[in-house]
């Protein structure tokens, strides 16, 4: 019996691959929270300074009734950020928006706005292994390891709230910890966290501590360094204008710009106020 023919002349007219119009997000790392930041007041200079009160001390006895109490100086400090520009742009062809299956435009937008966020998780990040007060794990990040740091800051009369803020590496290590300690706090409010949990940045709460975590904290000498601090008072932010996607038609390249802008700074307001917690890498 011959084998059927059917459409086997007819290679050159049929499709030669189908291609998926619904794109998967490229990877990125995980972005956090504004929430423990404090932000400037305004936009009228670039530059937006912190003022910080000095400790005037205790008061003092008084020898009786008729003695004069005398004044005590009152002494303040500030630190100051500076916002600069960031930027980022993709240009999209009137070739490639005609022939790309997807709504290339919609794509090339969003995918700009992530990397001005990406460069903010970026600079945030940078900040946790400055603190000049450092809790180093002896090797892997333990619950204990982040209670020395909370301590730390308790023994300088550091005020909460706390946040910690964690490398993928160091809150996998203390999942790992909870999930196999036989301790009942372990299987109580805290045991969610032996799953896993989404790119929001939002690790979860351990001993009323809340945690945010980013693959973009900085490792240096082997070990990784995150940190625990104060939420509001140890780190600021001056942002002259918020992340901003733009378009442009370039006539001549045939093209659209998807131009992405801010401008912001950083600045760590009070160091006593963190403790940076290292942890091998």
């Amino acid at each position: 019996m011959p084998a059927p023919t059917g459409f086997a002349q007819l290679d050159d007219s049929v499709m030669a691959e189908l291609v998926e119009s619904r794109m998967i997000r490229e990877l990125r790392p995980a972005m956090t929270s504004r929430e423990f930041l404090r932000p400037s007041s305004g936009t009228s200079s670039r530059v937006a300074s912190f003022p910080l009160w000095g400790d005037p001390g205790a008061a003092t006895a008084v020898a009786n009734d008729l003695t004069e109490i005398d004044s005590t100086a009152l002494s303040d400090t500030e630190q100051s950020a500076t916002a600069a520009e960031i930027g980022f742009r993709v240009d999209v062809t009137d070739v490639l928006k005609i022939i790309h299956p997807s709504d290339v435009y919609s794509e090339a937008g969003a995918m700009v706005g992530r990397s001005l966020a990406e460069k903010w998780e970026t600079d945030l990040a940078a900040l946790m292994d400055d603190f000049s007060n450092v809790t180093t794990a002896a090797s892997t990040l333990t619950g204990l390891d982040v209670l020395a740091a909370i301590s730390a800051l308790e023994q300088r009369d550091i005020p909460g709230p706390y946040v910690g803020y964690f490398d993928p590496k160091q809150t996998g290590e203390l999942r790992a910890e909870i999930a196999t300690t036989t301790a009942s706090y372990a299987i109580g409010r805290d045991a969610d966290k032996v799953t896993p949990f989404g790119d929001e940045g939002r690790f979860g709460t351990y001993m009323g501590l809340p945690i945010w975590q980013t693959s973009l904290v900085v490792t240096t000498a082997g070990l990784v360094g995150g940190a625990v601090f104060n939420s509001t008072d140890a780190l600021g932010f001056h942002e002259l204008y918020g992340p901003r996607v733009e378009t442009q038609r370039d006539a001549s390249f045939r093209s659209m710009e998807f131009v992405g802008s801010a401008c912001y700074g950083f600045k760590e307001l009070s160091d006593t106020r963190g403790q940076t917690v290292k942890s091998a890498a």
